[in-house]
C-alpha cells in the first residue's frame, strides 16, 4: 500500500511540474509575460523581497482594472453620444422627408391649378378668337352694305341730276314755244326730243331703278322719241317731275334704313369692344396667375433640389457618423480584450509567485541552462 501511495504522489509531482512547466511556457510565449517573468526573476536575484515584486504585480493588476473601468465608462459615454446623434440625424432626415412629401404635394396641386387654368385660357382664347372671326364678318358685311349704299346714292344723285337737266332743258323749250305759240298742237324742233332721249336713254345703266321706275323712263323716251309739240314736253315734265318726287320719297327710305344700320353697327360695336375688352381682361388675369403659379412651381422644384441636397448631406454625415461609432466600438472590444489578456497574465504570474516560487526559480533555470533565453 505504501509503495502505491509514494508512485501515485511521485506521479502527482511529475505531472504538477509538467503542468507548471507548461504554464511558463504560455507566459514565456507572450510579450508580457516574458517580461514579467523576466524582471521577477532578475529582481529575485538582486534579492529583491518577493512580497514587493507581488505588491507590483498586483498595483499592475489593478491599474488594468482601474483603466478598464474608466475606458468602459469612457466608451459608454461616447456610445450613449453616438446613439444620440444617430438619432438626431435620424429625426433631421425624417424631417427633411416629410418636408419633401409636402412641397411635392403643393407642386402636384399647383401643376393641377396649372394645367385647369391653361385648359380655361385656351376656352377664353378660342372664344375671343370666334368673336373676333364674327365681328370680321360683320365688318364685311358692312363693307359691301356701305358700298351699295353709297353707290346707290350716287347713281340716284345722278338720276335726280337727269331729271332735273332734262326738266330744265323742256321747260326751257316749253317757254320758248308758249311765247311763240301757247297751243297743245304747236310743234316741236326735233333736235329738242332727240336731246331729251338722250338724256333718258342714259338711265338705262342705273342699277338702282327698279323695274317701275325703269317702265317710266322707257315710257318717257318713246314719247321723246315720237313726240312733236308742247303736249309731249308737258308730259315728260311733269313726270320728270313725279320720278324725283318718288325717287327721292323711296330714298329717304333707304337712308333711314342706312341711318339704321349704322346705328346697329355702332351698337354692335360697341357691344362687341366691351365683350373684347372683358376677355382681354380675363386673359390677362389668367396669363398673370399662370405666370405667379408657374414662379411658385419653380420655387417649390428649387425647394426640393436644396432639401435633396440636405437630405444627401444628412445621410452622408450619419454613415459616416455610424461608421465611427462602429469603429470606435470595435476597437474598444480590442483593447478590452487585450486589457483582460494582460491582466490574466499578470494575475497568473502574480499566482505562480505566491504559490509555486520555489518551483518556478527552478524552472526558470532549467530553461537558462537549456540554453533558454528568459
Amino acid at each position: 500500500m505504501k509503495v502505491i501511495y509514494t508512485l501515485f504522489l511521485c506521479l502527482l509531482i511529475v505531472q504538477c511540474e509538467t503542468k507548471l512547466s507548461s504554464r511558463v511556457e504560455s507566459l514565456l510565449q507572450t510579450q508580457l509575460g516574458h517580461t514579467l517573468l523576466s524582471t521577477a526573476l532578475l529582481s529575485l536575484q538582486t534579492n529583491t523581497p518577493l512580497d514587493r515584486i507581488i505588491d507590483t504585480l498586483q498595483d499592475l493588476e489593478d491599474k488594468y482594472q482601474k483603466d478598464q473601468k474608466e475606458e468602459d465608462l469612457e466608451n459608454r459615454e461616447f456610445q450613449q453620444k453616438c446613439d444620440i446623434d444617430l438619432s438626431n440625424l435620424n429625426n433631421e432626415i425624417d424631417d427633411i422627408k416629410r418636408l419633401k412629401v409636402k412641397i411635392q404635394g403643393a407642386i402636384d396641386q399647383l401643376k393641377a391649378s396649372i394645367e385647369s387654368k391653361k385648359k380655361i385660357l385656351d376656352e377664353k382664347n378660342a372664344l375671343r378668337k370666334n368673336l373676333r372671326k364674327g365681328m370680321n364678318e360683320v365688318d364685311v358685311i358692312r363693307e359691301y352694305q356701305v358700298k351699295v349704299y353709297e353707290d346707290k346714292r350716287g347713281e340716284v344723285g345722278k338720276i335726280i341730276k337727269t331729271l332735273e337737266e332734262v326738266k330744265l332743258v323742256y321747260a326751257q323749250k316749253l317757254r320758248t314755244n308758249f311765247m311763240e305759240l301757247q297751243t297743245e298742237k304747236t310743234t316741236v324742233r326735233p333736235e329738242v326730243f332727240a336731246e331729251v332721249t338722250k338724256q333718258l336713254v342714259s338711265f338705262g345703266k342705273f342699277k338702282s331703278l327698279g323695274k317701275p321706275f325703269q317702265d317710266i323712263i322707257d315710257f318717257m323716251i318713246q314719247m321723246s322719241q315720237n313726240g312733236n309739240n308742247i303736249g309731249v314736253l308737258r308730259n315728260i315734265i311733269d313726270l320728270s317731275e313725279s320720278l324725283i318726287r318718288q325717287i327721292d320719297e323711296i330714298w329717304q327710305v333707304e337712308r333711314k334704313a342706312e341711318e339704321e344700320r349704322v346705328r346697329w353697327y355702332t351698337e354692335y360695336q360697341k357691344f362687341m369692344n366691351t365683350d373684347f375688352k372683358i376677355y382681354d381682361k380675363e386673359i390677362d388675369e389668367l396669363e398673370a396667375l399662370i405666370q405667379s403659379l408657374k414662379d411658385r412651381l419653380a420655387d417649390n422644384h428649387k425647394k426640393i433640389d436644396d432639401l435633396n441636397l440636405r437630405l444627401e448631406s444628412k445621410e452622408y454625415t450619419k454613415e459616416d457618423r455610424r461608421n465611427e461609432c462602429q469603429q470606435a466600438a470595435y476597437d474598444y472590444t480590442q483593447r478590452r480584450t487585450s486589457r483582460a489578456d494582460d491582466r490574466n497574465i499578470v494575475s497568473e504570474v502574480v499566482g505562480l509567485l505566491n504559490v509555486n516560487i520555489r518551483d518556478l526559480k527552478e524552472t526558470l533555470a532549467q530553461k537558462m541552462a537549456a540554453g533558454d533565453r528568459i
